[in-house]
């Protein structure tokens, strides 16, 4: 075989068997087209892929979508048909049961298979294209290439060339239906049955998967196969009583087989790893408790040197805080003085201050004069002083200003004499020079002599600016300026003192300011030595305290040894026996996976008894009578196995029942690999569901708006989904879904024709409310069925916590509080454990100085010893609840037992159906209702009485008449052996009469075969001297058969066992049955309650049943 054949072998993980070679044969054959009958998960489409490969042929299965109808299917069969007839390629055409998406599909597949043709299935265009398409084929083989043999051309080689291979279940009515309405898909096909795996291919099977698991020692590998095939087998003959004791169809399929291997083998290692863990944990942390004791004494004289070191340390750092303490006194005086020195300085600088305002106030009354006489200059320039320059006789007015201008410039206060224009034209001879002169003219600095010169001048009217102007400009602009510079030099004048005075105090604050710089320097170098001191004393008090720090920290680490040690003396002991534990665990690790993994895979739709029966009756004696045993723990629960208190309290306060049944369910949806399906008509196990998951759910039902892109979201996103509300077929798009039939190296998965991005943190979860629903056997292996149906007890105890709510709310308030409070510790009792470790495992090399740890520890054993203060507590508490809670129990057991017998009506005819919730709204009403009493006991009597009579109401109004006797003598039958009033033998003789042949009747009115029972009861030792205390016992009168409610042996009479041996008999005996009825107690004829007037007359029943 090519390797791309072993390749596919090898990925779809099956053996090759023989069927590969029947269906080879079958498509090889001409015409040939099989129907391959086998349940769902025989391995049809898988053989049939792996025989089209070896025969070149490609296989085509149709792709269901939402609204995927007849033109649909239409459309993909004329394609085949096309590549078939037109391209001559041989095509394997696949369709299964679950494709059938409408049964006119079937409609065409017949006609495919009865002529080749299928009428209509091309329109007039697409005729033609393939007539001229075959035409030069039709005319190599020397045949007129006319339109009718063209087109018989074509049909004979789709015949030829396009195999159909149908894979439909023998389950139900379906396969019989088809083969009557759809006769070709017998008669045109060659059938191949897929029967049961054989023990011997089971045990090949599964030991060839085994040879690739390194963990199982290949000693025991042969005998795991064996036990793998028992396990299937055994699940097999179970399902057949099953179905015949309770009317529940369970299938398990070749397909269940590989899954319960490949479960195995996940389980296997993934535990194997948590084991592992668990041992290194703990190892670790014993290590390191070992290594702890040796630590402490060298620890203690680390400490003994630290303490001298610390004493030195204490004396350097006190005498350094004398020298400190001197040092800051001299500061202290020296920062005294600086700060009066300082105060000086800042009154000098405020009066400094203030008179250089008073200066500058007064010298801005001067500015305005000084800037006229600089604007007088600006007006001058060479032209006009050359122009004034060359008056010859000037007017007296511009004389003057000129004189004027010579007397204020006359050098060191020597006024001229001669003032004449002649001379004024001298000074100005050179003009720049002069105009440079009066520029620089040192207006701050004039002569005493030149003023007193100057003032002739000032006093004249005429010497004004703007007279002089008329005359000349020049002049106007030099009379402006002597004018403005003699009144700025007056106010100068009237400035002066002050600003000697500013002087004078300037100088001072300038000695004041050098004085304080001086003692601020000398303060500088004073706290440079004492910062110098004081980084000493700090460096010397930081060795101080980490000296101490150290001791304190060594002492502190001793401390914590001594703790940690004391502390963990019973961990250490607890420990090293969980240490041993698991590594006994680890050698029985193969065989205690292998019985947990049977549990989950075959176990989750079976009751009970059921589960019972398989685990501890029929697997664990197979296990011990293997020539190779596998080694397994003798006592193993698979409960304490997958779960532990932590999860099973969680559980319980998200709100699933107590009961055993319910916790193996939780374990099993937990833990199962294939999709789980929850069978959960009183929808307990949703309603735990939807409080585990809370707002993470997904919740959706089929055929609801958008409910497949609710899907696809959740795939890409790795929610969890749940589908509530089956109904017993599902739909088709869903099938690679529920088949985790993954794409693309598992990273898509096809939901109808759009391929979906896959999480491998998406989880699926199904639900249906159908209390007996009949899955199809390729369902039940993709998923793995959980019968979430509620027990007798865990509704006895669910009645029993409602009536003590209602009769005694405070009680029932404080067993529920109770009750989630010891939930709590377990939780945090694990939660601190296991930190505990963590932390211990993933401490460093010198752990001991994470005080974290330790604290850790001691919260744990105060944790610890608090609950068990507290768990002894609620042990009395609990027993005191308890004790108060039980005198309702009867109330409750009979509850349940009426609950349940109302439920097994539907196996008389399916209409009755009766709901959980309206049951329990019956039962509230009847606590209600029910009569009060002057006892408890009385009260409960009243209780039981009215719970018994509003159920048997409430039931009979949907019976029918014929019906109502025999549930009424169920209900007796079965109230009697609760009671413990009859026995189980005494109920079972009454019912099914057995009888001791040969023995001819020594009474007139007992047939031979009435006194053959009574002998059989007598030789069981279920009557007593029946036969010879029979005359006295019996009399026949009137309508009426009277029954002697005496009996000389200790008050157990026989009347219910000889009636039984006279009921076939008489027609009187009939009436006197149903008299029989009321006169047990159970009943009045009017339909009221009557209490039993003693204990033997509750042996007549009705008999309805035989």
């Amino acid at each position: 075989m090519p390797r791309t054949g072993k390749s596919l072998i090898k990925a779809a993980g099956l053996c090759f068997f023989l069927c590969s070679c029947h269906i080879n044969r079958i498509l090889e054959s001409p015409r040939g087209n099989a129907l391959l009958i086998g349940v769902g998960g025989s391995g049809k489409q898988s053989l049939t892929r792996l025989a089209a490969f070896i025969s070149s042929m490609d296989v085509f299965q149709i792709t269901l979508h939402k609204g995927y109808q007849i033109p649909d299917f239409k459309v993909d069969l004329a394609g085949l048909c096309l590549k078939a007839g037109v391209k001559n390629l041989s095509t394997v055409f696949l369709m299964t049961d679950a494709q059938v998406a409408d049964e006119r599909f079937l409609v065409l597949i017949n006609d495919l298979l009865a002529s080749g043709e299928i009428p209509d299935l091309y329109s007039d265009d697409e005729v033609e294209n393939i007539i001229n398409n075959v035409r030069n084929e039709v005319r190599s083989q020397g045949l007129v290439d006319n339109r009718d043999n063209c087109w018989k051309f074509f049909i004979d080689r789709v015949r030829r060339q396009l195999k159909v291979t149908l894979c439909f279940s023998p389950v139900g009515n379906k396969l019989r239906v088809r083969s009557r309405k759809f006769p070709a898909i017998v008669n045109c096909t060659a059938i191949d049955w897929f029967h049961e795996w054989p023990q011997q291919a089971l045990e090949s099977v599964s030991l060839r998967f085994l040879q690739d698991t390194e963990t199982i020692e290949p000693t025991v590998k042969q005998s795991i196969s064996k036990f793998m095939a028992f396990v299937h087998a055994s699940v097999n003959q179970t399902s057949k009583s099953y179905l015949s004791n309770e009317q529940r169809y369970n299938y398990t399929t070749p397909k269940s087989f590989l899954e319960f291997i490949r479960l195995y083998q996940s389980l296997l290692c993934r535990n194997g790893k948590e084991l592992k863990s668990k041992m290194e944990r703990l190892e670790n942390g014993l290590l390191k408790l070992h290594s702890t004791s040796a630590q402490v004494d060298d620890l203690k004289a680390k400490l003994a040197t630290q303490e001298v070191e610390l004493k030195q340390k204490n004396e350097d750092a006190d005498k350094l805080i004398q020298v400190v303490g001197v040092e800051t006194d001299k500061v202290s005086k020296e920062k005294a003085i600086a700060d009066e020195e300082e105060q000086k300085v800042a009154l000098i600088m405020l009066e400094v201050k203030q008179k250089q305002k008073d200066c500058e106030e007064d010298l801005a009354k001067a500015e305005p004069a000084l800037t006229a006489a600089q604007a007088a200059l600006n007006t001058l320039n060479k032209t006009n002083l050359t122009e004034l320059k060359s008056f010859g006789s000037p007017p007296p007015a511009v004389s003057n200003v000129s004189a004027a201008v010579m007397v204020l410039m006359a050098p060191g206060g020597k006024v001229p004499k001669d003032r004449s224009w002649k001379a004024a034209k001298v000074t100005m001879t050179k003009v720049d020079s002069f105009l440079d002169s009066l520029i620089h003219f040192d207006k701050e600095n004039i002569h005493e002599n030149c003023l007193k010169a100057i003032r002739p001048y000032l006093q004249d009217p005429e010497f004004n600016p703007e007279f002089v102007a008329t005359k000349s400009y020049a002049a106007s602009g030099l009379c402006s300026w002597v004018i403005n510079i003699v009144r700025f030099y007056e106010v100068f004048c009237d400035v002066e003192p002050k600003r000697q005075a500013l002087s004078k105090a300037t100088s001072e604050l300038t000695a004041a300011q050098e004085k304080l710089a001086a003692i601020k320097a000398k303060i500088a170098h004073l706290n440079e030595n004492l910062a110098k001191l004081t980084a000493k004393f700090e460096k010397a008090t930081a060795d101080k305290l980490r000296c101490q720090q150290e001791a304190e920290m060594t002492a502190g680490t001793i401390s914590l040894a001594n703790r940690l040690v004391g502390g963990l003396a019973s961990e250490n002991v607890r420990w090293a026996e969980a240490v041993q534990n698991f590594k006994q665990q680890e050698r029985t690790l193969c065989g205690d996976i292998l019985l947990i993994t049977a549990f989950i895979s075959y176990l989750g739709f079976f009751t009970k008894k059921y589960r019972q029966s398989l685990m501890d009756g029929t697997w664990r004696p197979y296990l011990n009578q293997l020539k190779v045993p596998i080694p397994v723990t003798p006592t193993l629960d698979p409960l304490r196995m997958l779960t532990d208190d932590a999860d099973v309290a969680a559980w319980q306060n998200e709100g699933l029942p107590a009961d055993r049944m319910s916790m193996e369910n939780a374990t099993i949806l937990i833990n199962c690999e294939r999709w789980p399906l929850m069978v959960d008509p009183q929808l307990q196990g949703i309603k735990w569901i939807k409080t585990k998951y809370g707002e993470d759910l997904r919740v959706t039902q089929i055929g609801q708006k958008g409910y497949l892109q609710t899907i696809e979201r959740a795939l890409e996103t790795g929610d969890v989904v749940l589908i509530e509300n089956l109904e017993e077929s599902i739909d088709p798009v869903l099938g690679p879904l529920l088949g985790r039939e993954v794409i693309k190296k598992g990273r898509f998965i096809k939901i109808g024709d759009k391929e979906c991005e896959y999480n491998p943190k998406f989880r699926l979860i199904l639900h249906t409310k159908l209390a007996n629903p009949h899955y199809q056997p390729e369902l039940q292996a993709q998923a793995t069925l959980i019968n979430f149906t509620v027990t007798r007890d865990g509704l006895e105890d669910q009645l029993l916590a409602a009536v003590v709510s209602m009769e005694r709310p405070d009680l029932e308030q404080l067993k529920s509080d109770l009750t989630k409070q010891q939930n709590g510790f377990k939780i945090t009792l694990k939660t601190l454990e296991d930190n505990l470790l963590s932390r211990l495992s993933s401490a460093s090399g010198n752990f001991l100085g994470e005080t974290a740890l330790v604290e850790n520890l001691e919260i744990t054993k105060q944790t610890a010893a608090e609950v068990e203060r507290k768990v002894q507590e609620a042990r009395v508490t609990e027993v005191k609840i308890n004790e108060a809670r039980e005198h309702y129990r009867p109330a409750a057991a009979q509850a349940s037992l009426l609950y349940f017998i109302m439920n097994d009506l539907s196996k008389i005819h399916p209409m009755y159906q009766f709901s959980l919730k309206a049951f329990c709204i019956v039962f509230q009403k009847a606590v209600e209702k029910a009569a009060p009493g002057d006892s408890l006991k009385e009260r409960v009597t009243n209780l039981i009485d009215n719970i018994t009579f509003s159920v048997y109401q409430y039931t009979t109004r949907g019976l029918f008449e014929c019906d109502k006797l025999t549930y009424l003598a169920q209900l007796t039958f079965q109230i009697l052996l609760m009671n413990q009033e009859i026995s189980a033998a005494e109920l079972d003789f009454l019912l099914r009469s057995p009888a001791q042949t040969g023995t001819p009747s020594p009474v007139e009115f007992l047939s031979h075969q009435a006194w053959g029972g009574v002998k059989y009861g007598h030789r069981e030792d279920r009557l007593t001297r029946t036969d010879t205390t029979l005359e006295p016992c019996f009399c026949v009168g009137g309508d009426r058969l009277h029954v002697d409610q005496a009996s000389e042996n200790g008050g157990h009479s026989p009347n219910a066992a000889l009636l039984r041996t006279m009921v076939p008999k008489t027609s009187k005996g009939t009436a006197s049955l149903q008299h029989g009825v009321w006169s047990s107690g159970a009943m009045t004829p009017s339909g009221g309650i009557q209490q039993p007037a003693s204990p033997s007359s509750a042996h007549l029943f009705p008999v309805a049943l035989l």
